[in-house]
């Protein structure tokens, strides 16, 4: 494998491991949120991990064996015809938390994805195949959708101390 191969390989391991945390994070706020669009906000964003974990795992399993680079839909149709239980989850604690605070773990969530934005953004700059570039830039477009959502969350809940509620903002991909 090459070293830039390597590279991808690495950054996708860390991609996914990310995921990974993302996923127990909104999953303990979901069951934590005392509020019904709260809840609803932060599965949505769970579910979201989900999917790039499949996506993840699919790439990175395809860059191992040394197959092409897939764009971000490929290596999502691909997860698609893969059983779930293949991808293992973290575990997420029984209980809510009960001194849980939904602004607080929104402003945790907002800096968790900002992260991801600058992390995929610095790898599309320093990829040179245009598939790996494109995968990345999609990756951007994504987690800059929940940094908007989140942002949109905070907002609504700073001012009015109600919940905004996605379905004024577009979730799709």
């Amino acid at each position: 494998m090459s070293d830039k191969r390597e590279a991808h390989v690495e950054a996708l391991q860390i991609a996914l491991d990310t995921e990974k945390k993302g996923y127990r994070f909104y999953k303990i706020a979901a069951m934590s949120s005392k509020d019904p669009k709260g809840r609803e906000v932060f599965e949505h964003l769970a579910k979201d991990e989900i999917e790039h974990m499949g996506v993840f795992a699919t790439l990175y399993e395809s860059l191992t064996n040394d197959e092409p680079w897939m764009t971000y839909e490929e290596a999502a149709a691909r997860f698609g015809e893969t059983p779930r239980e293949e991808i293992i989850f973290p575990e997420v604690p029984e209980e809510p938390q009960e001194d849980f605070d939904d602004l607080k773990a929104l402003e945790e969530a907002l800096e968790f994805e900002k992260k991801a934005v600058r992390f995929y953004t610095e790898r599309a700059a320093q990829a040179e195949d245009g598939k790996a570039e494109a995968f990345y830039r999609k990756l951007v477009e994504i987690e800059e959708s929940h940094v908007m959502i989140i942002q949109a969350e905070i907002d609504s809940l700073s001012g009015t101390g109600i919940w905004l509620g996605y379905q004024e903002i577009s979730l799709e991909h």
